[in-house]
């Protein structure tokens, strides 16, 4: 189904950037989203674990070292 929505730029880029890490459209990580938000599809933290207000961190797809001198640049190219 189709429709418009209205969603915050960074709600957006996050749901983006989980499409890509998980190889699905950004229409199908909101719909999963959504889906487990409105079924109170929390997560149970096992006994010993962290969890941080139920966010899941990323996967990490390979690892790479992210310096403040790349972090600055990607700011200055977003004019933040």
């Amino acid at each position: 189904m189709r429709t418009t929505l209205d969603i915050e730029d960074d709600v957006l880029a996050a749901a983006k950037e989980l499409a890509r890490r998980q190889g699905l459209s950004a229409g199908k990580v909101v719909s999963q989203l959504l889906r487990s938000a409105l079924s109170g599809g929390m997560e149970k933290a096992e006994a010993g674990s962290t969890v941080v207000a139920g966010f899941r961190p990323f996967q990490e797809a390979s690892p790479k070292l992210v310096t403040n001198d790349q972090i600055d640049q990607l700011r200055d190219q977003d004019g933040l």
